[in-house]
């Protein structure tokens, strides 16, 4: 004869059933595993997400009337040191063959409005970030004579907001050119003999100083140029330390300290979550300044 269970006996196995039930529906990767594979999973996802997060922006001064294979060439030698942004210099009517150098995923953002001495546009991934606004800057007008002994046309920049994708960190983007035999690297000081250079370098800083200062807090600012002055012979008040990178509490790669020109460089805002961690030099280019990326990490 057949008899039934004792009851306490369904019930316990009752029990078990809706437990073992329970652990699957509420995690089946981790039912039967060893507790060092559990223990290993969470800290792996743990770490992933802890993974730092960096992004690259470059500074290149491409000569005038250089053709597209040039400047693809150098281009693509920042490329190499994963730039996703570029602030070009000394571009002028050169719309079209810029584009055509760039990679397709890449946008060019070129000032509108009268075409200037220097038109300083700037390049970025669209993989990577993503075009909040951007419009045209005049950073300064006819203030300065060139070896010609011609004064210079305006020169207009173009800042870009761009906020990156993966991280939602945003940037406010501007390249610019000061002026050239602006430093008496004697002195460290300002180049006086040459008066209108100065004056127009000290404008220009005031137009950055407002760029900056207009910047929302969480936008880090960040600029690009050919300062043409020498960081480790900047040595006043008056010039690219002292009007520029110290009151708007800029840091940079300081191309000085590695050789080189020692006048191209990346600057950006110091009190934001990221912070420039390190730069590289990329020479051997068709142009006659080095290539500078400067790649930004997550401050810790």
């Amino acid at each position: 004869m057949f008899r039934h269970p004792p009851l306490h006996r369904i019930i316990a196995r009752l029990a078990a059933l809706v437990t073992a039930l329970v652990l699957l529906t509420a995690a089946p990767t981790l039912v039967g595993a060893p507790a060092q594979a559990r223990e290993d999973t969470g800290t792996s996802t743990r770490t992933a997400s802890k993974l730092p997060v960096r992004f690259g922006v470059a500074t290149l001064n491409l000569k005038k009337g250089m053709r597209v294979a040039g400047m693809r060439h150098d281009i693509g030698r920042v490329l190499d040191g994963d730039a996703s942004v570029i602030g070009f210099q000394e571009r002028l009517f050169s719309r079209k063959a810029l584009r055509a150098s760039l990679p397709k995923s890449w946008t060019l953002l070129m000032p509108h409005g009268p075409t200037g001495t220097d038109d300083n546009p700037i390049a970025f991934d669209k993989d990577v970030w993503k075009l909040e606004k951007t419009w045209s800057a005049l950073l300064t007008g006819k203030t300065w004579r060139r070896q010609s002994g011609q004064v210079a046309h305006d020169q207009y920049g173009v800042v870009a907001v761009l906020r990156h994708r993966r991280t939602g960190h945003t940037i406010r983007a501007v390249s610019f050119h000061l002026p050239n035999h602006l430093h008496n690297r004697r002195t460290g000081g300002p180049n006086y003999g040459n008066l209108a250079g100065v004056q127009a370098m000290w404008r220009m800083a005031s137009r950055i100083r407002d760029l900056e200062n207009g910047a929302r807090p969480a936008h880090q600012f960040v600029a690009m140029c050919d300062c043409n002055v020498t960081e480790n012979r900047d040595l006043t008040d008056d010039l690219v330390k002292g009007r520029i990178t110290k009151p708007l509490r800029l840091e940079t790669n300081y191309s000085g300290r590695k050789g080189g020109s020692g006048i191209d460089y990346v600057m950006a805002e110091r009190g934001s979550e990221f912070r420039i961690d390190s730069f590289e030099m990329y020479r051997r280019l068709v142009t006659d300044h080095p290539g500078i990326v400067a790649t930004f990490r997550r401050a810790r």
